[in-house]
């Protein structure tokens, strides 16, 4: 099994860098919650897919760059910069944020906050 900080990385670059939404059902738990999601997403790894799907629609070339992590036992925190351009608009969007997630004894993220500026 894989360490905590690896599962994250690798999450990330699969799901935003390589455009793979199928990471989803395999990292996210099925009871996964997202704490910073609105009421109306439903639960599990489908508010997530829905989410990235409909944003990478957006910003086609986007992509996160992991820029610190830091893991205490099945605990992961990372701060993350989002880059790409809009579709429509062409303007640029850079994002920076702290992602906090935990994972459970299988390896799989069950829940996520963040903060983003």
């Amino acid at each position: 099994m894989k360490a905590p900080r690896e599962v994250v990385r690798d999450y990330f670059h699969r799901l935003l860098n390589e455009k793979d939404i199928s990471v989803c059902d395999e990292v996210l738990a099925e009871d996964y919650v997202d704490h910073d999601a609105p009421e109306s997403a439903p639960p599990g790894p489908a508010g997530t897919k829905q989410f990235v799907s409909d944003f990478v629609c957006e910003y086609p070339d986007l992509r996160i760059e992991v820029k610190d992590m830091l893991c205490e036992g099945r605990k992961v925190a990372a701060r993350l910069e989002w880059i790409g351009t809009h579709r429509a608009s062409g303007a640029p969007y850079r994002r920076m944020g702290i992602v906090i997630l935990h994972l459970n004894a299988r390896g799989q993220i069950t829940e996520r906050w963040s903060a983003y500026l």
